[in-house]
């Protein structure tokens, strides 16, 4: 028998494991505030670094411009205050369909992400 993903986590990564399934289920720029608090410092592949008030419109943004775009959980790791969670990404490029995998690095605070780093190989993003 496996176990899940969360059962060696704390209680603090586990609930925040589960609001960003949530998230995920139903996208929004206004939900990011669920999880990412407006002081904390963002760090995205190929767009950039900004705080997390401004991670709201970037969301939105990315929501509406990116055709498909779809984020499942796949796994999750954590020690202390930082939490990694593994996902996979399909969205439309050019009307052509792409899927490609990468982590998120938080550090929480209160339940809060303070820090995050979306890494992901952002090439697959390019238009040919």
């Amino acid at each position: 028998m496996t176990d899940s993903p969360t059962s060696s986590l704390s209680a603090e990564h586990q609930d925040f494991y589960r609001r960003f399934q949530s998230f995920w289920a139903a996208p929004s720029g206004t939900r990011v505030a669920e999880l990412i608090a407006p002081d904390a410092h963002i760090h995205f592949t190929g767009a950039g670094t900004f705080s997390g008030a401004d991670y709201v419109a970037v969301m939105q943004s990315m929501l509406d411009s990116m055709e498909g775009l779809k984020v499942t959980p796949l796994d999750c790791a954590g020690d202390g205050d930082r939490l990694y969670i593994y996902w996979e990404t399909t969205v439309h490029i050019a009307g052509e369909p792409r899927t490609y995998r990468g982590v998120d690095r938080f550090r929480l605070r209160a339940g809060m992400a303070i820090e995050e780093h979306i890494i992901f190989d952002s090439a697959v993003l390019q238009v040919s």
